[in-house]
């Protein structure tokens, strides 16, 4: 078997943590469970794991728990043009390819058929704000060109979006513009993908997207200028098409105890108590992918935020979705998040 096989082939038994962990090690978009001789028992595709996290499944289940059992599949005879076929017909964009007995003998991932062409989506960075909350270090610099590691929070984001392939983007300013501007114009790498939209005045997180150029004419990304994070954008824009989504949310899964016997009270009646309950609550992650209809109904000239552009369009019948996110993801808002990353180096 393959080397790069070998990681993201794995048992049935193992917890979908592991799985987890082999999806990223092995850096692809899918699992294949096997039987210890190598054949193909199901799957497990990365909008699996995400769709298990919404469920609230416990990663120490067992991955054969959310496995797909009857995958498409292909055989070593097909050439390239018949896999990319099989794929556009299925919606299926990583097949696990099977010899006579049903082992695994290959992984077709469209990614590499097509030599990962370039991502069409467009990309909205908000980088406008004032960094209230990392005072007095936004006093000399706007939050989005802070360092860690000696690189700019912005430039570690740009990094990742171009090596992920996306080749148009945004980013809107208000607060210290020029020093952003003159920050990115300075790299030849950058100033030829990106374009600006400077905000007269603050327009919020939504209001800002009246100010485009142009409509996207197919979903595109927004997102906070202050993000360090490993999600995989393609699988996030692959979960968005799948789901049928008008607007999908990034959102992470987040931990809390309270240190305290929490009383259930009646008046003044105790009716019980819970040593240190906890609670388990999804939290916006700061990056959206939204269809262009959702910007059809125009908000110029008005301060617009995200919460408010999203509340809007549940009320008006869009179909608003979550995309969990298991990757790595920290949000430098707040100086004890800075002091994190800068004490553990954390450029993606």
């Amino acid at each position: 078997m393959k080397t790069f096989l070998q990681k993201i082939c794995i048992s049935p038994k193992m917890s979908i943590k592991e799985a987890v962990k082999a999806l990223n090690d092995g850096q692809q978009k899918i699992v294949m469970i096997v039987e210890p001789d190598g054949k193909l028992l199901g799957i497990v595709a990365d909008s699996d794991i995400r769709r298990a996290i919404l469920n609230g499944i416990s990663f120490d289940y067992p991955v054969e728990k959310i496995m797909v059992t009857n995958p498409v599949v292909s055989s070593p005879v097909m050439n390239d043009k018949e896999v990319l076929s099989l794929m556009g017909k299925s919606g299926c964009y990583e097949i696990p390819v099977l010899d006579s007995n049903r082992k695994v003998v290959d992984l077709k991932s469209i990614d590499l058929l097509l030599d990962q062409k370039p991502q069409h989506a467009e990309i909205v960075i908000m980088a406008g704000g004032l960094g209230t909350r990392l005072k007095p270090l936004t006093d000399v610099k706007p939050k989005p060109l802070i360092t860690i590691a000696g690189k700019p929070i912005l430039f570690i984001l740009l990094d990742q979006l171009i090596m992920a392939g996306f080749q148009k983007i945004t980013i809107t300013i208000n607060y210290k513009a020029e020093m952003i501007k003159e920050a990115i114009n300075a790299i030849p790498g950058y100033s030829d993908l990106v374009q600006f939209i400077e905000e007269k005045e603050r327009m919020g997180t939504a209001g800002a997207l009246s100010l485009l150029e142009k409509t996207p004419d197919s979903p595109f990304f927004v997102m906070n200028a202050d993000l360090l994070t490993k999600v995989d954008f393609t699988a996030m824009l692959r979960f968005h098409k799948i789901e049928k989504n008008q607007i999908t949310i990034a959102v992470r899964e987040e931990f809390f105890q309270i240190p305290f016997g929490v009383l259930d009270l009646n008046n003044r009646e105790v009716l019980g108590i819970k040593e240190k309950p906890s609670h388990t609550y999804f939290v916006n992650a700061g990056i959206y992918i939204l269809d262009p209809v959702i910007l059809s109904k125009p908000f110029e000239n008005t301060f617009y935020d995200m919460p408010d552009l999203i509340n809007d369009s549940i009320a008006s019948g869009k179909k608003v979705g979550s995309f969990p996110i298991h990757e790595y993801w920290l949000d430098i808002g707040r100086h004890d998040e800075l002091r994190h990353a800068r004490k553990n180096n954390c450029i993606i």
